[in-house]
């Protein structure tokens, strides 16, 4: 499961950066949308990573208890 996790994450932060930038390239008001629209994938997508991190480090310092 935190594979697929990682695998969607790491997409959606790329495709959401890629949007981002191809909406900054854009003009009138579909330049503002694109943009926005590609920043909450982008940061959807990073909190999903960063969700799965901190869940893989917290289940690795349980396992490392005596």
């Amino acid at each position: 499961m935190q594979k697929k996790l990682t695998v969607i994450g790491c997409a959606m932060w790329i495709v959401g950066l890629a949007v981002s930038i191809i909406g900054l390239n854009l003009t009138g008001s579909e330049r503002s949308w694109v943009s926005i629209a590609g920043n909450v994938v982008f940061l959807i997508g990073l909190g999903i990573t960063g969700y799965v991190w901190v869940k893989k480090k917290k289940d690795e310092d349980k396992n490392a208890e005596p």
